[in-house]
């Protein structure tokens, strides 16, 4: 019996540690090839303010320029340097659909 209550613990700590997923409406853009100071694939939404961000591990189904998706994203401590005024977020990719 112990050992199930701990098993419940565990569970319910590894559980409330999940990241936040942020799920939001957006479109993905072609910035230019990244060897000659451009953005590679990148998403713009407005729920973040409309500045771009670097999506993780973007599969090639999706790298279609100008397409809208819908997107759940988990920000990563990562900065994607560039030629910018600042690095760009970088976002890992928990679920992605077209719209």
């Amino acid at each position: 019996m112990k050992s199930f209550f701990l098993s419940l613990i565990v569970l319910f700590v590894f559980a409330s540690c999940q990241k936040d997923k942020l799920c939001i409406d957006g479109v993905v853009h072609w910035g230019g090839e990244p060897a000659a100071d451009g953005l590679g694939w990148y998403f713009l939404s407005s729920e973040l303010g409309d500045k771009p961000v670097k999506l993780k591990k973007l599969s090639a189904e999706y790298e279609i320029n100008d397409l809208p998706v819908s997107v759940c994203l988990i920000k990563t401590k990562e900065k994607y340097q560039c030629f910018c005024a600042t690095p760009l977020e970088v976002y890992s990719i928990a679920q992605i659909r077209k719209r």
